[in-house]
């Protein structure tokens, strides 16, 4: 009777060490996901920032634009993909990372060539961007949240 005690209170023991572990885990990748939307945010707010010092300096770097474009793609791509092979990801956040995506895909693409040339229309359509990205909230010196809620809230109102 004494050694069939002793093998159940090790095994409750390890089972609760082992729901412990993954519960943390689970946190982790939570914590680590949330991230990665502060990440797309950060993209978001360079693209603003390069797009406004483009238009002050009669966009000479206009390739600058094309990689903060880019880089947007990349995280957009990298969320969806984390999200989808974590399960982290809900219904909800797929649409608007596929949104968000599908927005993008209308400026510039980047070719690996560091001497793009824009016509005024590429311009104009990039400065309307800029302007589209401040009134989502995505500027310097303005502070953005890592909830999904938030960034939902800000695609829609970028791709109105």
């Amino acid at each position: 009777m004494n050694s069939k005690n002793l093998i159940i209170i090790i095994s409750i023991l390890l089972n609760l060490a082992l729901t412990t572990y993954v519960y943390l885990k689970v946190n982790h990748l939570t914590d680590v996901y949330s991230n990665l939307s502060i990440g797309l945010q950060s993209d978001l707010v360079q693209l603003e920032s390069a797009i406004e010092y483009q238009n002050e300096n009669n966009w000479k770097e206009a390739d600058n634009i094309i990689e903060k474009i880019e880089d947007v793609k990349e995280s957009i791509n990298y969320l969806l993909v984390t999200g989808k092979d974590t399960g982290l990801i809900t219904k909800t956040q797929e649409s608007d990372l596929w949104k968000l995506s599908s927005y993008f895909l209308n400026y510039p693409t980047y070719t690996g060539s560091s001497n793009i040339k824009l016509d005024s229309n590429n311009i104009n359509e990039l400065k309307e961007l800029g302007d589209d990205l401040k009134s989502a909230g995505w500027e310097m010196n303005k502070g953005y949240s890592g909830d999904w809620e938030s960034l939902s809230m800000k695609i829609s109102t970028l791709i109105k």
